[in-house]
């Protein structure tokens, strides 16, 4: 049951990224043929652009982590005991679930003193509670799947079990 809820989640997320980077590039393709052919500029749109943006940053760097297609320096990982590897791996996640523990916090109570003080946004008048709450949420999201690469690595290392390096090409899941 478990396993079903997280594989929806993950289409979900997937598919909001893929809708999302597609309707992006569509409004901007809009935006641009109004502009130069109608002499007509929405002015919502840069600001939508940019909150949107942040927003789809943010959920593809969480999707990357579960699928470990960050950009990494694995030189040294390839030439070391695996039990060493599982070590570097499981510090370097550790870190980095830290800091982003650190940035969902602060981003929460940024968004909530916003909500506080009824902070609106100059083009669309958008709460800008709404501008910054995501930026918490996938923080969370990624504070979380660096925990759980860091229970993987830490099972690897007291299992002993060989470390797996995906290359440039697969992107394979790495079971988060």
């Amino acid at each position: 049951m478990l396993n079903k809820g997280l594989r929806a989640l993950q289409y979900f997320e997937k598919g909001i990224l893929a809708a999302g980077l597609l309707g992006l590039a569509l409004m901007a393709f809009f935006e641009v043929l109004s502009r130069y052919l109608f002499n007509h500029s929405f002015t919502w749109f840069e600001e939508f652009s940019r909150y949107f943006c942040v927003f789809l940053t943010f959920l593809g760097a969480s999707l990357g982590v579960k699928y470990g297609t960050h950009f990494c320096m694995d030189f040294v990982l390839t030439r070391v005991p695996s039990r060493t590897g599982h070590l570097m791996r499981l510090s370097t996640n550790l870190i980095a679930a830290g800091v982003f523990c650190l940035v969902a916090w602060l981003a929460f109570e940024h968004a909530f003193k916003l909500k506080k003080f009824g902070t609106t946004s100059a083009a669309m008048s958008l709460p800008m509670f709404w501008a910054y709450l995501p930026i918490g949420i996938f923080s969370g999201t990624l504070f979380f799947r660096f925990l759980l690469q860091s229970i993987r690595h830490g099972r690897g290392f007291f299992n002993n079990q060989p470390l797996e390096i995906p290359t440039e090409a697969e992107g394979k899941e790495t079971g988060s």
